[in-house]
């Protein structure tokens, strides 16, 4: 887990994920009355956007451990929770700032733990935790480090993988160059991102496959950004999301960097014009026994 992303990237995106996760999770609990009392892992939790969208859905994880192997992105969790919820919860921290207690009405709510990743520490307590979640991070996985997530399932837990891309970008309207640079894109997907080498998109039936083969239930649901380009913050987040998608390729070995960089320039043209919409496939996975 020593890859990092950009932290206001991580910021940015969370109004978008939290929009766009599937209902299987809610529903689940629903379903097995456990919506309360529960206990959560979240695996590459960012700047907390899975834990703000559980709160939001009033999944009640008493005890929670967010870890992340990148301090910064750990360090904007509380100020991204009071900011999301400053008139529901009182959220008290202790002096490191990184421990929380979220009270709602003065009442003990939720106990936080958030902490860099420490292999060692962790891999003993995991399978105790009610949720294991990975957030945005299964096609970043390779399969031995999934492999290892799927042997973690008991009878006793669910491991949850949110925003999986399935390697499927579309604008309307598309250009010339989108299929080529949507190739490329999908190969580097497939590079070492701090799990070993990437299976990118094809991480989800992989994930599949092996799930039937431990014997596992497996609940799979479309959970796409949608981006209609309607807001200023739609204009500003498409832009950096070209913007990244061109860095990221840019010393990509067979690239044509021409290409590339007209497809840039057209993309934020049509941004700018609001001639554009936006549509990222991503699957939400639950696994339990």
């Amino acid at each position: 887990m020593n890859h990092k992303f950009s932290k206001s990237w991580i910021n940015m995106r969370i109004d978008y994920d939290n929009t766009s996760r599937s209902d299987i999770l809610v529903n689940y609990l629903k379903k097995h009355k456990q919506k309360s009392s529960l206990s959560l892992i979240d695996f590459c939790c960012g700047s907390g956007s899975f834990f703000i969208w559980a709160l939001e859905k009033e999944i009640l994880c008493q005890n929670c451990l967010l870890i992340d192997n990148d301090i910064n992105l750990l360090k904007s969790v509380k100020s991204n929770l009071r900011s999301y919820f400053k008139d529901i919860y009182k959220i008290e921290s202790n002096t490191n700032n990184l421990d929380l207690r979220i009270k709602k009405f003065d009442k003990p709510y939720a106990s936080v733990v958030i902490e860099k990743y420490d292999c060692d520490k962790y891999e003993k307590i995991i399978n105790t935790f009610h949720i294991i979640s990975y957030s945005a991070a299964l096609d970043l996985m390779s399969k031995k480090s999934i492999n290892l997530a799927l042997k973690r399932v008991n009878d006793n837990n669910i491991l949850y993988f949110s925003l999986c891309f399935n390697g499927q970008v579309k604008w309307t309207p598309s250009n010339t160059f989108d299929k080529y640079i949507l190739s490329h894109f999908n190969t580097h997907q497939r590079t070492d991102k701090g799990f070993g080498l990437a299976l990118g998109s094809k991480s989800i039936e992989y994930i599949r496959k092996q799930a039937s083969r431990f014997n596992y239930k497996i609940i799979m649901k479309d959970a796409p950004w949608v981006i209609n380009n309607i807001f200023q913050k739609d204009i500003i987040f498409m832009k950096r999301y070209v913007l990244d998608i061109k860095k990221s390729l840019f010393h990509m070995d067979g690239i044509d960097k021409d290409i590339l960089r007209q497809w840039y320039e057209e993309k934020i043209k049509d941004i700018e014009n609001k001639k554009i919409r936006l549509c990222v496939g991503h699957k939400d996975i639950l696994i339990y026994k």
